[in-house]
């Protein structure tokens, strides 16, 4: 209720605020001209369909700008410069490449003519407002640090706990007999060669032990003293420290699921890291294939015919930048995220590369390093559009 209220009160704070801070708000003019006592300079953003270039015209037609007599850099906030090269263009200068959204921005100029150096500064700022830290601390409102990292993929599947054919022995009596003694009984744990029953050889008389081939349990007695041996085992055993989970592989998701990627297996509400050991055709000809997956079982907390999610690391690409989902807003039907510096907040477009459930690349528009708006970044948007600062193109 109390975050509610800062919520609303923060909004009417900020609706008041457009008001009276109407011309710092809305969206500056898309020219400037700048004057001195023998010069005047007229730069101008021009929007094409290409992209936006900056326009350079001198009042003085008779005189033409050369294109090295004038020099403009862009400071944007987090720090980054821009330095505009121009080129002869109609009646003055454009910009050899294009002015990068939002144009906002404190832009240096330098003009030499005439054998004399004219400076000026062009203050210009769209899509980006001012909330005092005790609004934004109330509301919520916090940032991060842009860093490089690992963005994953994932691709469910499902599947059951199996035991592996290694991990499952049936123990025979080497020489057709009668068992005199059983030292083992369904339910028990055998290690690898203990004796589990005696037998008198038929031919021989001699009495032999029967031996366990592997640890684990005994699931199955198949005989009782005083019984003739024959094919038929004596006991199964079945080792649970190692399961294999099966899980099925469908004709969509083939590209995705390969030997060797990651994979999480979700048994039980437990969480098991693995590897995807191989991939083999499924049994009777079912339309999926199988991705077999060692699952440690050292606790016995699963058995074989649990159901299973595997979570596969279909994709993972370590990126230069990434940021939190949650952080990414939508202004003028492009994707933004919201830079913080001090008690200013500025849009500035991204280009989105790979995403998985809780980061996205970072392909253009925000570099490692910028401090961004992750939590309650609606209420930044919802003040730039109040205010009217956020311009269209």
């Amino acid at each position: 209720m109390n975050r509610l209220f800062v919520l609303i009160s923060l909004l009417l704070c900020l609706t008041d605020a457009d008001a009276a801070a109407s011309g710092k708000q809305s969206h500056a003019a898309e020219s400037k001209t700048f004057t001195n006592s023998s010069v005047s300079l007229t730069l101008r953003i021009q929007d094409t369909k290409e992209g936006a270039y900056l326009l350079a015209e001198s009042a003085d037609r008779s005189q033409p700008l050369p294109p090295d007599a004038l020099n403009v850099t862009l400071n944007r906030m987090g720090g980054r410069q821009e330095n505009i090269r121009f080129e002869t263009h109609e009646n003055g200068l454009r910009s050899t490449g294009f002015i990068t959204e939002p144009h906002s921005f404190l832009a240096n100029i330098t003009l030499l003519q005439g054998g004399n150096s004219f400076s000026w500064n062009w203050k210009k700022h769209e899509a980006r407002t001012e909330i005092d830290d005790v609004y934004s601390s109330q509301a919520g409102v916090t940032t991060k640090v842009a860093t490089g990292g690992e963005i994953k993929q994932h691709t469910e599947v499902y599947g059951q706990l199996t035991i592996p054919p290694q991990q499952r022995a049936e123990v025979h009596a080497r020489f057709t007999g009668i068992v005199e003694q059983l030292f083992a009984d369904i339910g028990q744990t055998v290690k690898a060669g203990e004796a589990m029953a005696q037998v008198q050889s038929n031919d021989s008389l001699q009495s032999y032990d029967v031996n366990a081939p592997i640890n684990g349990i005994v699931v199955s007695r198949n005989l009782n003293i005083g019984e003739l041996t024959s094919t038929t085992p004596l006991f199964t055993i079945v080792d649970t420290s190692v399961l294999w989970a099966e899980l099925k592989v469908f004709p969509t998701q083939r590209s995705q699921i390969a030997e060797g990627k990651s994979v999480h297996i979700i048994a039980n509400g437990r969480q098991l890291n693995s590897t995807i050991t191989s991939i083999i055709p499924s049994h009777e000809g079912q339309p999926y294939q199988l991705a077999l997956v060692k699952v440690v079982n050292k606790h016995g907390l699963l058995s074989p015919g649990d159901l299973v999610t595997g979570i596969v690391d279909s994709q993972q690409k370590t990126v230069p930048v990434k940021i939190e989902n949650r952080a990414i807003q939508t202004l003028n039907n492009k994707p933004v995220v919201f830079l913080n510096e001090g008690n200013a907040y500025q849009a500035t477009p991204v280009t989105i590369g790979l995403q998985d459930d809780n980061f996205s690349e970072v392909v253009a528009g925000l570099s490692a390093g910028q401090t961004y708006v992750v939590d309650n970044s609606y209420l930044i948007k919802a003040d730039i559009q109040k205010s009217g600062a956020s311009h269209a193109h």
